[in-house]
């Protein structure tokens, strides 16, 4: 079946929303398997069940085993695409032994997965779909094998589908994983390593990219009762800390998701090219480095508000193009500038983003589609491996068909050329629901 287009019109209203979004998928799927792998009972709130990211991660688990129970809904769940589950633990050990476990397209479900599985006594499969295969895990699986654990590649080297075998401690005291690719190797890491209950550092070499969801795992495993001691200057370490006396590890929570800042991203885009956008219960106090997209938009020019409950943004006055150019590092927020990019058409002279070579390996070669759609809209585009520029057109071309390479954040993206008052359209709009299912609904109910 062929996933049909979106048509969109110029927004017919100029946005004016106070906005209730999904829970973080980002911590999503770490609070899941952290309550998996705890001692006791967790209850989590605004779980974002909806995303297909979160979705695979509970099929991974319940396949593993685990107990996960739905809850009936409750004012917890901050959103009506969210829900509550009370997850039963199983201190360490997934329950079934042998099992073969799909995950899609969800980066962070193959790599969370594939370290705590790693440490674990079993057989397991990690397959995903083809796009899959073509993201590289080496890195971690290296890092893995470093403390013997038993990971081999059943296709290609250095890439999915993945077999693991039983788990052998060869207690060596540490460990070094490349920080350039992807934050989620690391992350997956941390969440594994305690399971060893023994003290272990994890160095990190070269430059670690995407720290901001580093900062997320950490503030997620003082959470379940796990000590890390972290030394970040030249030389990057992590110190994870054997459990205390009387403790058996990670332990059971309630936790609440926050709103999920890398959604919140288009909306507070639209409110800074017309009107005003809100974002209830997303503070500057957010565990989510994606935060601070909104600091990017004020250095574009835009109106912004950091209050303590909600983060709202708004055009500035004046006629003309809404929005300045930028020359940006975003290395942190490597998500968030896809829509960076796409705002830069509607900016006043050449902006360069930096720090984007992680788009390389994402749900696409995001380098390659960002040049080849904002070119099909006249911009001007200039690439490497780590950057691109982009020089806005003086006309953006109407009724363009984007391709968004069955990437969900390309679909979004884009959608803010019809805010700006120019028709497109958004080709296989339906791959949203990696992360936002009910997108276009919410995107059409603020704009129309």
């Amino acid at each position: 079946m062929i996933n049909p287009d979106k048509h969109l019109s110029p927004i017919n209203k100029i946005p004016d929303a106070c906005l209730d979004l999904p829970g973080s998928k980002s911590i999503a799927n770490r609070v899941l398997l952290l309550s998996a792998i705890a001692d006791g009972e967790s209850i989590i709130h605004n779980v974002p069940d909806v995303s297909e990211d979160v979705s695979l991660m509970l099929q991974a688990l319940s396949v593993l085993g685990v107990k996960i129970i739905k809850l009936v809904p409750n004012k917890l769940a901050l959103n009506q695409n969210s829900s509550s589950y009370k997850i039963v633990g199983c201190k360490g050990q997934f329950p079934n032994k042998s099992a073969s476990i799909f995950c899609g397209n969800s980066g962070t479900t193959i790599r969370f997965l594939t370290a705590v599985i790693a440490v674990m006594s079993g057989e397991y499969i990690l397959t995903g779909i083809e796009r899959m295969y073509e993201r590289p895990i080496y890195d971690l699986v290296d890092s893995l094998r470093q403390i013997g654990a038993a990971v081999d590649y059943l296709h290609n080297d250095g890439f999915p589908p993945l077999s693991i075998s039983k788990f052998r401690d060869n207690l060596v005291s540490a460990i070094t994983i490349s920080g350039q690719s992807s934050s989620q190797y690391l992350t997956g890491l941390l969440i594994a390593l305690p399971l060893l209950e023994r003290d272990i550092i994890i160095k990190v070499s070269n430059k670690l990219i995407s720290k901001p969801y580093i900062d997320i795992t950490l503030a997620l495993l003082e959470q379940y009762g796990c000590r890390v001691e972290s030394q970040t200057d030249d030389n990057i370490q992590y110190h994870i800390f054997a459990p205390s006396s009387g403790s058996d590890g990670y332990s059971g929570v309630e936790y609440v998701i926050e709103p999920d800042a890398s959604s919140a991203s288009y909306f507070l885009a639209m409110g800074a090219i017309s009107g005003s956008v809100r974002i209830n219960n997303l503070s500057k106090n957010s565990l989510q480095g994606d935060k601070n997209f909104a600091q990017v938009l004020a250095q574009m020019g835009a109106k912004v508000v950091y209050a303590d409950d909600y983060i709202q943004v708004g055009r500035r006055d004046g006629i003309g193009r809404p929005l300045s150019a930028i020359n940006i590092n975003m290395q942190d927020m490597p998500d968030v500038a896809m829509t960076v990019a796409v705002l830069a058409l509607f900016a006043e002279g050449v902006s360069t983003i930096s720090g984007i070579a992680s788009w390389r390996v994402k749900e696409t070669d995001r380098i390659l589609a960002m040049h080849n759609e904002l070119t099909k809209l006249g911009a001007r585009v200039n690439v490497t491996d780590d950057s691109i520029t982009i020089v806005p057109p003086q006309q953006i071309i109407a009724n363009v068909a984007i391709d968004t390479y069955n990437d969900h954040r390309m679909a979004m993206c884009f959608s803010l050329i019809a805010v700006y008052g120019v028709p497109v359209i958004i080709k296989n709009y339906q791959c949203v629901s990696k992360t936002f299912a009910n997108y276009f609904e919410l995107f059409e109910k603020i704009c129309y």
